[in-house]
């Protein structure tokens, strides 16, 4: 009988191993970022950034827009974004800019 005690405290075989899967994958693909010669200490700093940045997020509000100030003078002819959050799909870009002269190509 008390092996069936045992048995009754696992957890099922089935969740055990999904979960197991699920947590494996994780580090596979930190350890794609790594040079793989020192990858322990390496892996540990990629857990800490993401985990520092999952922080930063939470700070963060929810309804946060950024608005920076886009070139539209010629004496403005270029622009350095602070952030890549805001881009212009290139695309639309071009062809809501077709007849400016500085777009032809």
């Amino acid at each position: 009988m008390p092996i069936l005690v045992n048995i009754q405290r696992k957890p099922p075989a089935l969740t055990l191993v999904l979960q197991t899967e699920l947590e494996h994958r994780r580090p596979k693909a930190r350890y794609k970022r790594t040079d793989k010669k020192l990858y322990i200490k390496q892996l540990a700093q990629i857990e800490r950034r993401e985990a520092r940045l999952r922080r930063i997020r939470a700070r963060l509000p929810e309804n946060q827009t950024w608005s920076e100030a886009v070139a539209s003078t010629p004496k403005e002819h270029h622009h350095i974004g602070a952030s890549q959050n805001n881009y212009e799909h290139i695309g639309t870009f071009l062809r809501n800019h077709a007849d400016d002269p500085a777009v032809q190509v």
